[in-house]
């Protein structure tokens, strides 16, 4: 499964790490759970990540997947997301193609998106001297702006959220989900990123960072009501 615009030149060797180092097109590599590599392929500069298990399940099988069905495999859920979410002009990756391996009972899956250039990260931000209520308000719009559109971000936390000069990204939607209410989840997915804030900066939202964290909310909420009233037009 891949982009429309990449359908007809897609390769399996694109999924491989080894097949972009070969040619000197292995960028770097991300730390964390998984193994998530940039690369330079002939488009553009892309995402490559292979889906790796957490948890007690990691020690039984570090990535392979019960299979359930194509549609319900990680990267295809993930990319069909990413594809619902791009084409409503969200800020997010640009989904670019997905593999799906069968074995047996099990699978292993792959995810390539395009390269979303920023500066910097929340989490960074966070713990420099230019930390202004206004980054935190903007970051509030741009959480706004997906919760109106029904999307669920299952790891909303300060690293997943890229900024590049004035613009903020959301990244990393495995086990994302688009749901039809705004009644309770909206508020737990920012718990979530309260938690998140405090852990990075070892401050409290409620106490320290209590101007902080407001506006955050305050423009969360407007951007939340305003694009459900659009919506609604």
């Amino acid at each position: 499964m891949s982009h429309p615009e990449l359908s007809s030149i897609v390769n399996e060797s694109w999924f491989n790490a080894d097949y972009w180092a070969e040619q000197g097109r292995l960028l770097g590599t991300y730390a964390g759970r998984g193994s998530v590599w940039m690369i330079k392929s002939a488009e553009g500069k892309w995402v490559l990540k292979h889906y790796y298990r957490g948890g007690l399940y990691a020690k039984i099988s570090r990535d392979k997947y019960f299979w359930t069905g194509f549609n319900q495999t990680r990267a295809v859920r993930e990319f069909r997301l990413l594809t619902h979410m791009y084409d409503q002009g969200l800020p997010c990756p640009k989904p670019v193609a997905v593999q799906v391996k069968k074995s047996g009972l099990f699978y292993t899956n792959d995810l390539i998106t395009e390269y979303i250039r920023h500066q910097t990260t929340f989490a960074k931000k966070l713990n420099q001297n230019d930390n202004e209520i206004q980054l935190w308000a903007q970051v509030g719009t741009v959480i706004g702006r997906f919760h109106a559109a029904g999307i669920y971000h299952a790891d909303l936390n300060v690293h997943n959220l890229l900024i590049n000069n004035n613009d903020i990204y959301l990244i990393d939607f495995d086990k994302g989900d688009i749901k039809n209410n705004h009644t309770k989840w909206p508020q737990a997915n920012l718990a979530r990123l309260k938690r998140s804030i405090e852990k990075e900066t070892q401050q409290s939202c409620d106490q320290q960072l209590k101007n902080h964290w407001q506006a955050l909310i305050d423009s969360h909420q407007s951007a939340l009501k305003q694009n459900l009233n659009d919506s609604s037009l």
